[in-house]
């Protein structure tokens, strides 16, 4: 009997029974749904097919290509095989008709004229050897002289003629003889006398069919074929389907020659067009390959035939599980609906009883809601409060009588290496900065006196930086009672960085004012010294007095650009940028600086790069930078040392590298990050400081770099970095 909910629709909003195709409800006027069930059973349907048919599929595919593979490796090993055997006969067959020719290349007689007296032996060599179709012999001229055919041309020109009268035999392969006047093979061997002296050539003829005869096909096939061809690819023999000898190739005209290399075995189009499976072989001294071929069709039809059986058991049984899944998904579908009334049976009664409790629910749903509200409210309050605690840049922390931490803004990490500080932890644990015993007793007379503190300053070390800090406490009193303190922890470093920073910048405004005095004081005087000695060098006669004199004005020059650079320090004017050759620059002042008595004791190493550009600069400015550093090295190393110098170009930017390194004394790390402040030297009683400071205000007005790396007893290395083009060039003539 039919299940009648097969023929019903079950309205969702009243649960009327409707007629299956119904669009409305017919008792609330409802829009129906689609058929639920219906496109469950659907779904069913294809999902058991895609489960079951998918991985049947994969395996029908898989099976298919493992026979193919199968049957195809076995047509390969096949085809292999009987080249294999074909070619070591076909070896052995040649080989033996060399040494058949060799046994008759010695006769008993002196010379040609007596040949004739050999020819019953010939003849009845002949009959013993069928595979020789002649035997002819040709004198020291090429002319022959005895035949077992009517062969009567001079072979003078032939190869098979002038190889064997250099001691060897030579076999000529398969080709076409004019001589012949058709297709041959010749071996051929030098003819000796009794006396064992080559008196001419002897060659004989293979017979070509018995020669083709040795190529046996070892497969059965309709297909199967064996045959030879040259490096080219032309037929040396006859094929089974109609290949011909020396004229067509062996291989689909169209297509590259395939046999090439030693052999192999491959798959491409014969000289049919049809796609075969190949074996082939290179024969070893002879231009020959032996080939054997099968359609790939033919080859494969055993595994076609067991592909078309899978296929028909895939079919049945696919039409099986089809089959099998209309029926089974059908009996669930159904299953499915009665449980689905007998459910909404049951669902309607909660819903009655679920209405009574909603009505209570709402109620306190009210209430509770209010209660969240103000709980709320609360929240947002406590964390507004602790988000401004936080966004306080001290750390707060407030502690109880007995110093345990009850709480602390997030500023606090910064004054301890703990990650994270737990409440009710330790105080001094948390925070090791604060054992000082200042600190601590500060902190206990907030709970013994209750009374505030303040330290303006103090030094602390938190992981091995110095920190200066401020710190203040405060009393938590309740009812007249002490419940705890607050300490406010500032951190104060920076600030006092910047008074000394300032208190530096005080002392630069009076150097300035300083260095401006000085240098005018210095350059009246020095003006008329220069301008005297400049007259004592064009009166002077005294060649080494002249050169003497002008050693002393270039001093007094350099005093010059000395005091120049105290003003440009002080009173900074724009560098005259000119076209410089550095590698030049810095030869020239290598070779003024080189005789002085301070370098006496050194050797100067050049290493100059000649990819290094010209740039842009004041040559001055440049030169007076070098000089002080070059000094400052010779400084250092007062026993003698190496100075070596290097140029080179910065890769892929626009600028050059200069390098000073020096195997001096050194410079200690706290001392390197003073060395271009003014007035501040290491030499003590020697110097005055001034040297790297202008130098540094020199490189930074040609926007450049310089970095000092030192090693105690080891040395120190100098690097400038400078561009090669400035944002503005005052000329373009070439300096120094």
């Amino acid at each position: 009997m039919t299940d009648k909910l097969t023929e019903i629709a079950i309205c969702e909003k009243c649960g009327y029974d409707n007629k299956k195709d119904a669009e409305k409800c017919a008792h609330c006027g409802h829009l129906m749904q689609r058929d639920y069930y219906r496109g469950l059973w659907l779904r069913n349907i294809i999902v058991t097919i895609v489960l079951f048919l998918v991985p049947f599929t994969i395996l029908f595919y898989v099976v298919n290509f493992e026979i193919s593979v199968h049957f195809e490796n076995q047509v390969k090993r096949g085809l292999d095989y009987s080249v294999d055997i074909t070619v070591k006969t076909v070896v052995s067959f040649l080989d033996e008709r060399k040494s058949d020719l060799l046994s008759i290349a010695t006769v008993d007689i002196t010379s040609l004229d007596d040949i004739l007296t050999r020819d019953p032996f010939f003849r009845s060599f002949l009959v013993e050897k069928p595979w020789f179709e002649f035997i002819a012999i040709a004198d020291l001229r090429g002319n022959i002289v005895y035949t077992t055919n009517s062969l009567s041309d001079n072979i003078k020109g032939e190869k098979y003629f002038t190889q064997p009268l250099r001691g060897q035999c030579y076999n000529t392969g398969i080709f076409y003889s004019e001589m012949l006047d058709t297709i041959a093979m010749i071996i051929a061997c030098p003819l000796m006398n009794k006396h064992h002296q080559t008196i001419g050539v002897i060659l004989a003829s293979i017979d070509l069919e018995t020669f083709y005869n040795l190529m046996v096909d070892l497969r059965i096939g309709e297909t199967s074929e064996i045959f030879l061809v040259d490096s080219n690819g032309i037929f040396l023999s006859t094929s089974k389907l109609g290949g011909t000898v020396l004229q067509e190739y062996g291989h689909f005209k169209q297509d590259p020659n395939p046999h090439t290399g030693s052999g192999g075995v491959i798959t491409h189009r014969d000289y049919r067009g049809e796609k075969v499976l190949c074996a082939y072989r290179e024969f070893e001294g002879l231009n020959w390959y032996l080939v054997s071929e099968m359609d790939v069709e033919e080859a494969l039809a055993p595994a076609t035939r067991l592909k078309n059986v899978m296929y028909y058991i895939f079919l049945i049984a696919g039409g099986f599980l089809l089959f099998s899944t209309l029926v089974f998904s059908k009996q669930i579908t159904n299953l499915l609906k009665r449980l689905t009334r007998h459910l909404k049976s049951a669902l309607d009664d909660v819903s009655d009883k679920k209405n009574t409790i909603n009505t209570i629910n709402v109620e306190l749903r009210k209430r509770l809601s209010d209660c969240e509200s103000l709980s709320k409210q609360l929240r947002v309050s406590e964390e507004y409060i602790k988000n401004i605690i936080d966004s306080i840049s001290s750390g707060l922390i407030a502690v109880d009588k007995s110093s345990r931490i009850t709480y602390c803004n997030a500023y606090v990490n910064h004054f301890t290496i703990h990650k994270e500080i737990g409440m009710l932890s330790d105080l001094y644990t948390a925070f090791p900065v604060l054992k000082t015993e200042e600190i601590r007793k500060n902190i206990e007379n907030i709970f013994t006196k209750k009374k505030a503190f303040r330290i303006r300053k103090i030094q602390v070390e938190i992981d091995g930086k110095s920190m200066t800090l401020g710190i203040a406490g405060f009393p938590i009193i309740e009812s007249d009672e002490i419940q705890g303190a607050t300490l406010l922890l500032n951190d104060i470093t920076e600030q006092e960085q910047l008074h000394a920073q300032m208190a530096d910048y005080e002392k630069l405004s009076a150097l300035s004012q300083i260095a401006l005095g000085a240098a005018h004081e210095i350059n009246n005087p020095l003006l008329g010294i220069t301008s005297y000695i400049e007259l004592l060098i064009e009166d002077e006669k005294d060649v080494e007095r002249k050169t003497q004199a002008k050693h002393v004005l270039d001093s007094a020059y350099r005093i010059s650009e000395t005091v120049r650079g105290l003003l440009n320090f002080a009173r900074p004017s724009p560098p005259k940028f000119t076209k410089v050759s550095l590698n030049k620059l810095l030869s020239e002042t290598v070779s003024f600086l080189h005789h002085q008595p301070l370098f006496r004791k050194i050797r100067i190493v050049k290493n100059l790069s000649e990819s290094v550009p010209q740039i842009t600069a004041d040559v001055n400015q440049i030169r007076q930078v070098f000089i002080n550093i070059l000094i400052n090295a010779a400084q250092a190393m007062p026993d003698g040392g190496d100075l070596i110098i290097a140029t080179g170009k910065v890769k892929f930017e626009d600028l050059v590298q200069i390098t000073i390194n020096d195997t001096g004394t050194g410079i200690p790390n706290e001392m390197i990050k003073k060395v271009f402040d003014p007035f501040y030297t290491s030499k003590k009683g020697h110097g005055t400081g001034l040297g790297l400071s202008i130098s540094y205000s020199y490189i930074k007005s040609h926007k450049g770099d310089i970095r000092i790396a030192s090693t105690v007893s080891k040395g120190t290395t100098v690097t400038i970095i400078l561009p090669i083009r400035q944002a503005t060039e005052a000329h373009t003539e070439v300096i120094a």
